[in-house]
C-alpha cells in the first residue's frame, strides 16, 4: 500500500511540472536566416556590385576577346595614310621650284627642288601625292605641280629689248629681287669657291607692308621713262615681277646688252627703324673680279645718291663699298646698286610708297647719271 502511494506522489509531480503549476506556454518562432541576396542592403551601406564581364571588356560581349592593335596600326588609323594606285607613266613639273618630299606629307623632308619642264617617273598616284622616282629614289611631289604634258619653255626671245627713240648711251637697270626668291646658290664672282643664294624676294615695308620687289619695278619704270625723256636709251632687266633670274644672271644680261652703266635699285632695311637716308654701293679698288672698274662705278655712285639726297632731302649717307655682291663682282661695266630709303624707318616707308616720291626718287637717279657723264665719264 505504501508502494502505491509513492508511485502516485511520483505523478503527480511529473504533471505539476509538465503544466507549469497551470501557465501556458506558447512556441517560439526562430527568424530564418535568409540566405545573402547580395550582400547588406542600402540602408545598411551597399556593398560594392561584382564586376561584370561586360564591365572587363569595356563593351564587349562576354566571352568575346577585342581584336589586338600594333601602335603602327593605331597611327595609321589615327592618320591615314594616302593610297596609292599603280602607275608607270613619265610626269613633267609645271612650276618653279617645286618640292620633292621624302614622305607624302607637307611636313615630309625636302629632298630637292626642280624646275619647269623636269621629267619623272610616276609609280603611284595618290590624289594629292604621286609616287615618282628622282635620282633612282622614291620620293613624292605634289600631284597639282606635275602634269603628262610637257610644258612649253619659255625662249630666250622673252628677253626684253632697248627702249627709247634717242640716240644717247644705253643705260641697263634692274629693278631689285623678285616675287620669289631662288635659294640656289652660284659663285659670287666668274671662278669664285664662294656661294651666295641666287637672289632674293627682298624686304618690305614697316609701315606699309609693300615688299621691295614691288617698290624697285616702280621706280624703276619711272626712272625707264624719265631716262627715255632725256634722251637715252633704257634697257630692263625686268618688267614683272613673276620672274626667276639670279643676280650673276642679271649683271650678265646687263654686260650683253649693249649698255655702257648698270644701275642696280634697290631699298635698305635693318633692325633699327631710326636709321634713314640713301647710300649707293659699288666694288672696291682692289675687287679680284672686276677692281678696275672702281674709279667709274665710285663717281656713278657718288653722283647719284648725290642727285636722290638733292630731289627728296633723304640723308646723303654716301658711297658703301663691297666685295661681296654677286650683281656687282659679275659686271663688266660700271655698276652701282641704289639703296633710295629705308623700309625698316616708318616714315621713309611711307615717303617711298607715295608716287610723289617715286617720281622725285628717278629724277634724282637721272639727275645723278647726267652729272656723271658731265663729269667726263
Amino acid at each position: 500500500m505504501k508502494n502505491l502511494w509513492l508511485l502516485l506522489a511520483a505523478a503527480l509531480i511529473c504533471a505539476f511540472a509538465l503544466t507549469g503549476c497551470g501557465r501556458k506556454y506558447e512556441t517560439v518562432k526562430v527568424p530564418v536566416l535568409e540566405e545573402a541576396q547580395g550582400g547588406l542592403n542600402e540602408a545598411e551601406g551597399e556593398e560594392t556590385p561584382p564586376v561584370s564581364v561586360e564591365d572587363e571588356t569595356n563593351g564587349e560581349t562576354a566571352g568575346t576577346k577585342p581584336a589586338e592593335t600594333s601602335s603602327h596600326e593605331a597611327a595609321v588609323t589615327n592618320s591615314t595614310a594616302p593610297a596609292f594606285q599603280k602607275a608607270d607613266e613619265t610626269v613633267y613639273v609645271t612650276g618653279s621650284q617645286v618640292n620633292v618630299r621624302k614622305s607624302p606629307s607637307a611636313d615630309g623632308e625636302v629632298l630637292a627642288r626642280l624646275e619647269k619642264g623636269v621629267s619623272l617617273k610616276r609609280t603611284g598616284s595618290g590624289g594629292t601625292w604621286s609616287r615618282v622616282i628622282y635620282q633612282d629614289r622614291e620620293c613624292y611631289i605634289s600631284t597639282q605641280y606635275v602634269s603628262k604634258d610637257k610644258p612649253v619653255q619659255e625662249t630666250k626671245s622673252t628677253v626684253p629689248a632697248v627702249s627709247g627713240n634717242g640716240s644717247g648711251r644705253i643705260i641697263a637697270i634692274d629693278a631689285g629681287h623678285q616675287a620669289k626668291g631662288n635659294p640656289e646658290k652660284e659663285p659670287i664672282g666668274p671662278g669664285a669657291s664662294e656661294k651666295k643664294a641666287k637672289v632674293a624676294s627682298g624686304t618690305q615695308g614697316t609701315a606699309t607692308g609693300i615688299p621691295e620687289y614691288q617698290l624697285t619695278l616702280a621706280v624703276s619704270l619711272k626712272l625707264k621713262q624719265e631716262l627715255i625723256n632725256r634722251g637715252y636709251q633704257v634697257y630692263m632687266i625686268r618688267e614683272t615681277n613673276d620672274v626667276n633670274i639670279s643676280n650673276a644672271e642679271r649683271a650678265e644680261m646687263a654686260n650683253n646688252s649693249g649698255a655702257d652703266i648698270f644701275v642696280r635699285v634697290h631699298a635698305n632695311s635693318l633692325n633699327d627703324s631710326s636709321i634713314h637716308g640713301a647710300l649707293n654701293m659699288c666694288q672696291t679698288a682692289k675687287n679680284p673680279y672686276n677692281g678696275s672698274l672702281y674709279s667709274k662705278s665710285s663717281a656713278l655712285s657718288k653722283a647719284v645718291v648725290n642727285g636722290i639726297c638733292s630731289q627728296t632731302g633723304f640723308k646723303n649717307r654716301g658711297v658703301q663699298e663691297t666685295d661681296s655682291m654677286s650683281g656687282i663682282n659679275w659686271c663688266k661695266i660700271p655698276v652701282t646698286i641704289v639703296e633710295m630709303g629705308f623700309m625698316s624707318n616708318a616714315e621713309e616707308d611711307k615717303k617711298m610708297a607715295a608716287d610723289e616720291y617715286r617720281d622725285k626718287i628717278a629724277k634724282g637717279i637721272a639727275d645723278g647719271i647726267d652729272a656723271y657723264y658731265a663729269g667726263g665719264n
